[in-house]
């Protein structure tokens, strides 16, 4: 095949073909692992120890290991730059079928059910770690729900759906999008094959991200090369960077005003994130009392913010900041309300941190790209006075995929001839 590259006025220069971009992307994967394995991201993270106590450290939550995320983003970027120009079909990869389908419809149920699920299994049955049987049964248990709860949450997707659109539409009347944005730029067009390649990588980071909590070493004794009790620190990086990439591309393609993609942002996943929640509630309260000590840890997460059981008021407090993706706000900070990881608990929901950086990144990118002038800068003030100082050292990490999508839009496509 014959590559030229095809790109449009004002593009940047000639784009890779799919074979140099291959031999770049294996370059760049080759120095990645080394960076994986020599300990230089762990060194990092030591290194930033010395810049402050603890005492201070303490208040940046989970934007304390930064550094260690920065080394990663260095070398996923160049991969996600560079994976446009080698998937550059709109063919279905080889590994598409119904296996895949179900992993990606069921990668943000897993992603925000499976680690309560994990704990209540361990706390109420006669669980031994030191078994290599009852360990397999109980990653396989847990995913078996998993699915489960994914059947409910599908069921009541569609009332969800009514909610947001009725909120979608107030919002498009009430705040229109700014006849100052550009609405003539061609969005993006992604290829089958990229699309699929992304969301692949999506299933694979949380995989990773069930298996590190699986690690975990009050729940096994299986040791998996590259998880230390925690997921490889890939897959929260690349959690970020891919969906700022779709955002970017979601904002492109909308003529929704800031307030609506805001809202739709955040009311997307509703349908999963409620019934996680109450189902959270509810096996924490027959989990904790049954073995309170494999709840309480210092080493990952504590629910010292809460009481064990939860009192009513802590219930509704703590439902309430999550569905408003507030956990990870200063303002618990400033109360005296955080455990090690900072914020409000999504009671043992320990991976719901995520979303409390995730939705406000997203929030930060729509003022930034919809809004102009005074609304802008009155926007962002908004936004730092309620998320606060600390969750901006990841912002990075979401607003590089966010980057590599503007770089994909200027740079074309190499096609044949």
């Amino acid at each position: 095949m014959n590559v030229i590259a095809t790109t449009r006025p004002g593009a940047l220069a000639v784009p890779p073909g799919p074979r140099l971009a291959l031999i770049l992307s294996a370059v760049i994967f080759a120095f990645y692992c080394w960076y994986v394995y020599s300990g230089a991201g762990e060194a990092l993270y030591e290194w930033t120890k010395t810049w402050a106590p603890y005492s201070v450290r303490q208040y940046l939550g989970m934007s304390k290991r930064f550094l260690w995320q920065y080394g990663h983003v260095v070398f996923l970027f160049g991969l996600l730059v560079l994976s446009r120009y080698i998937f550059l079909s709109d063919r279905s990869l080889p590994l598409s079928g119904k296996v895949m389908d179900f992993a990606v419809r069921y990668s943000s149920v897993v992603f925000l059910c499976h680690f309560p699920i994990l704990f209540f299994l361990a706390a109420v049955t006669p669980y031994n770690k030191d078994s290599v049987i009852q360990q397999i049964a109980l990653l396989g248990t847990t995913l078996a729900l998993c699915i489960a709860m994914g059947q409910i949450c599908f069921a009541v997707k569609p009332a969800f759906d009514r909610w947001q659109r009725s909120l979608l539409a107030w919002a498009d009347r009430r705040f229109p999008r700014s006849d100052r944005v550009e609405t003539a730029t061609v969005p993006l067009k992604i290829t089958r094959s990229h699309s699929e390649f992304l969301n692949y990588v999506k299933v694979l980071a949380m995989f990773c991200v069930v298996l590190g909590h699986f690690s975990f070493n009050r729940l096994s004794t299986i040791h998996i090369p590259g998880f230390d009790g925690a997921a490889p620190r890939f897959a929260v990086p690349a959690f970020f960077m891919i969906s700022g990439y779709f955002l970017m591309m979601s904002i492109d393609r909308s003529r929704s005003g800031p307030m609506a993609l805001s809202i739709k942002r955040g009311f997307s996943l509703y349908y999963v994130i409620v019934p996680a929640l109450v189902m959270t509630i509810i096996l924490d309260r027959f989990g904790i009392p049954a073995n309170p000590q494999l709840y309480d840890f210092q080493d990952y997460y504590t629910l010292d913010t809460l009481q064990k059981p939860y009192a009513p008021w802590e219930i509704g407090a703590a439902f309430t900041s999550s569905l408003a993706y507030m956990n990870s706000s200063w303002w618990f900070a400033f109360l005296g309300v955080q455990g090690d990881h900072g914020g409000m608990r999504a009671f043992s929901n320990d991976p719901y941190w995520f979303m409390c950086y995730l939705i406000p990144f997203s929030i930060l990118l729509i003022a930034g790209r919809l809004l102009h002038g005074p609304a802008r800068w009155i926007a962002y003030v908004l936004w730092l006075v309620i998320y606060g100082i600390p969750i901006l050292l990841l912002t990075p990490l979401f607003l590089s995929g966010s980057l590599a999508y503007v770089i994909h839009k200027r740079w074309g496509v190499p096609s044949s001839e």
